[in-house]
């Protein structure tokens, strides 16, 4: 059975009705925006290091230097959209020791005057199982020492600032661990003193920017 409606509240009824699907049909057609969820993370470097172990005449020693630059891109509800951009100062390593700070910054090992920076890109992100951002991801990516270039895997550990709420995720602390060959970049200098596994440790503090 049809409704006629007629005289003037008739008229703005239909012409009310036919806006609104106008309207719900244009927003039907608008293209949905890539990765939705996806925020952009950056550094806070005054609470952020990365941290090296490396093996001097068969002893284990600590070193660090700093984090110039770290971009994350992160959709915790699909972790394998994200990625990450992590560049190390080089030439400010620190070690502790004068002559081994010296031999890694030479030019057979780090050769810092030529490369003073060490870059890692992410090209591939695996969630664990579960998914959750707690539990972490693999980072695969390209490593770049010395202007050679090779890929490598890392660990990546989130965790969200203490005392934050539990949906807060404006501020993290993001964690990538691995261990890599120095001789595989061409700083394979002084073999006799130095081990060639490096363990990389690199704690970043960041904090979401959009």
């Amino acid at each position: 059975m049809a409704l006629v409606l007629t005289g003037a509240w008739g008229l703005r009824h239909v012409a009310s009705m036919l806006s609104r699907r106008l309207i719900l049909v244009g927003l039907c057609t608008l293209p949905l925006p890539a990765h939705a969820s996806l925020r952009r993370y950056e550094l806070e470097p005054r609470a952020s290091r990365a941290g090296f172990v490396y093996w001097f005449k068969g002893v284990r020693r600590q070193g660090e230097m700093p984090i110039g630059h770290a971009d994350f891109q992160i959709d915790p509800s699909n972790l394998a959209a994200s990625s990450t951009d992590v560049t190390l100062r080089a030439d400010k390593v620190r070690t502790g020791f004068f002559l081994v700070t010296g031999i890694l910054k030479g030019a057979s090992v780090l050769d810092t005057d030529r490369y003073p920076t060490i870059r890692f890109v992410s090209t591939a992100v695996r969630p664990a199982p579960s998914g959750r951002l707690t539990d972490g991801v693999k980072l695969r990516g390209d490593l770049t020492i010395r202007d050679v270039t090779q890929a490598v895997n890392f660990d990546a550990y989130f965790m969200r600032r203490e005392g934050s709420a539990p949906d807060d995720l404006s501020r993290l602390t993001v964690r990538l661990a691995g261990r890599i060959s120095r001789s595989s970049f061409g700083a394979s200098g002084y073999r006799s003193l130095v081990g060639d596994k490096v363990e990389l440790n690199v704690t970043m503090a960041m904090r979401a920017v959009d």
